[in-house]
């Protein structure tokens, strides 16, 4: 797959966006650094509660890297409710391109393409693209910050596409053990924000961390204790991940 045929991919994409989505509890910060031949299985989970019903939100998933700047993952996920119990969700294909080689420009840039198919059909199809970018601040300081489209087409209410962020900064204080922030937001239409206390905004202390075992192998893993700062976001969420790379 070359580089030409990606912005061919997430221009069909975008054109296909008439609605949206906002971040669940077992959301992650995406980064845009690929690594060639690269395989991996990925456990998510996230419970949110407080102000508004509690929902809790687990994923599996498998991950390759083809190439050296393209990686695709598949999930499989979960939710449970108190009126519905636990249920299968969703399913959805993740894509992310390496668009620069790392400490090549004073930030790195990635691009993301995700597409999800939730498993209530009058919920249609969700689709979710932008840039990755990354950058650190002296030696051990990290920032991430993903601006994104969210949108939905074929449910049974459409909307506009909306203004979704990610968000994360960390000191590197050893590869086992890393500490930060993290934020998730939804600010509404893309083109005209909605007032505060209506968007989707948390933000909360994460850890991180990654255990060599050998060659490729390698667990990473990173949690977050995320508040909710409007009427519209879950009071308290706990997501994690982990990640077993071979």
């Amino acid at each position: 797959m070359s580089r030409a045929w990606i912005g061919l991919a997430v221009g069909a994409i975008a054109a296909a966006c008439v609605g949206a989505a906002h971040a669940e509890a077992s959301d992650y910060v995406l980064t845009p650094l690929v690594v060639q031949g690269e395989r991996a299985i990925e456990l998510k989970l996230g419970d949110a509660g407080g102000r508004l019903p509690r929902e809790s939100v687990g994923s599996v998933s498998l991950e390759y890297s083809p190439t050296g700047f393209w990686t695709t993952e598949a999930y499989l996920q979960y939710a449970h409710s108190r009126d519905l119990g636990t249920h299968y969700d969703a399913v959805e294909w993740e894509n992310r391109f390496q668009l620069t080689e790392p400490g090549e420009y004073a930030l790195d840039w990635g691009l993301a393409a995700e597409l999800e198919k939730p498993g209530d059909r009058a919920e249609g199809w969700n689709v979710r693209l932008g840039p990755l970018i990354q950058g650190t601040v002296g030696v051990r300081w990290q920032w991430n910050f993903n601006p994104l489209l969210a949108a939905n087409w074929s449910g049974a209410t459409a909307s506009t596409i909306h203004f979704n962020y990610q968000a994360q900064f960390k000191y590197r204080y050893q590869p086992t053990f890393e500490f930060g922030l993290q934020g998730f937001g939804d600010t509404g239409p893309w083109y005209h924000w909605a007032q505060f206390n209506s968007q989707f905004q948390n933000l909360g202390p994460a850890i991180f961390g990654h255990y060599p075992l050998g060659g490729r192998r390698s667990i990473y893993y990173n949690a977050g204790w995320l508040f909710g700062y409007t009427q519209a976001t879950p009071r308290n969420t706990l997501r994690a991940q982990l990640e077993f790379e071979f």
